[in-house]
């Protein structure tokens, strides 16, 4: 069996069993327990699953969040046209917040060569992306790392955060809905998101569609408080019609 189809194999058999041995997996796909239990480990590496004795454990619930190796791999079309079309709406002279999450990678990649413009950000991948940038501005929150999602948390982040006045954030998040809002699996990213919403003039929430409808830990704030989101053509209508009524625009590319 080819490696792609493979591992799309397993990860079938996690979402419908929620749980699998490796033997199991081994003689249904004809492969050796060796192959299996690497398939694991890189799934346990991208915090998909949990490894236990002889098999693994879908993540699940309201704080299973897989880490942004395995969220930038996904929907990679749709976020280059929002990060396209947030990028675009950037002045010169603006200061920018970019959250963590593979979409403002997106949109720091689209921030590459742009000029007179200060980008604040926790994401270390934020960073790296524009560390060599010659005609931008990059400030770099200080906070304790978090290797699942790339960035800097804590205490010393948010006060940080509240010491700027920024023009236009641009937030991510994997779970938002009309009644529950902007949501967050955990009180570190809660706390940094409060933070910049607080901070900012503008505040766009920049998400793929997938993320419409799902429920997280704990809210980061309703909806009423954004300006606009901007996401692909595959939104939820009724989603949208319903955002639309409370005064925020919503954009989709």
């Amino acid at each position: 069996m080819e490696l792609k189809n493979r591992r799309q194999s397993v990860m079938d058999a996690l979402r419908l069993r929620k749980s699998v041995k490796v033997a199991e997996l081994a003689q249904e796909l004809n492969v050796s327990e060796m192959t299996i239990r690497r398939d694991l480990k890189r799934l346990a590496d991208m915090s998909i699953v949990t490894l236990v004795h002889g098999g693994a454990v879908l993540n699940e619930g309201t704080t299973a969040l897989p880490n942004i190796k395995a969220r930038s791999q996904k929907m990679t079309k749709e976020k280059n046209n929002i990060a396209s079309y947030c990028a675009g709406l950037i002045k010169e002279g603006n200061a920018v917040y970019l959250d963590t999450g593979s979409t403002a990678m997106e949109i720091a990649e689209a921030l590459r060569t742009r000029k007179n413009i200060a980008v604040l950000t926790h994401s270390l991948p934020v960073q790296n992306i524009l560390s060599d940038s010659e005609g931008l501005q990059l400030i770099a929150m200080p906070g304790i790392y978090d290797k699942v999602k790339k960035g800097f948390f804590g205490d010393m982040t948010c006060r940080k955060i509240r010491s700027f006045q920024i023009d236009i954030a641009f937030i991510g998040c994997s779970a938002v809905d009309v009644k529950t809002g902007v949501m967050s699996p955990d009180f570190q990213d809660q706390a940094a998101k409060k933070a910049i919403i607080e901070r900012s003039s503008k505040k766009v929430l920049a998400i793929d569609h997938t993320k419409i409808g799902n429920v997280m830990f704990t809210q980061v704030c309703p909806i009423n408080a954004l300006d606009m989101i901007v996401t692909d053509k595959l939104a939820d209508k009724e989603f949208v019609e319903k955002v639309k009524k409370f005064g925020v625009e919503v954009i989709q590319v």
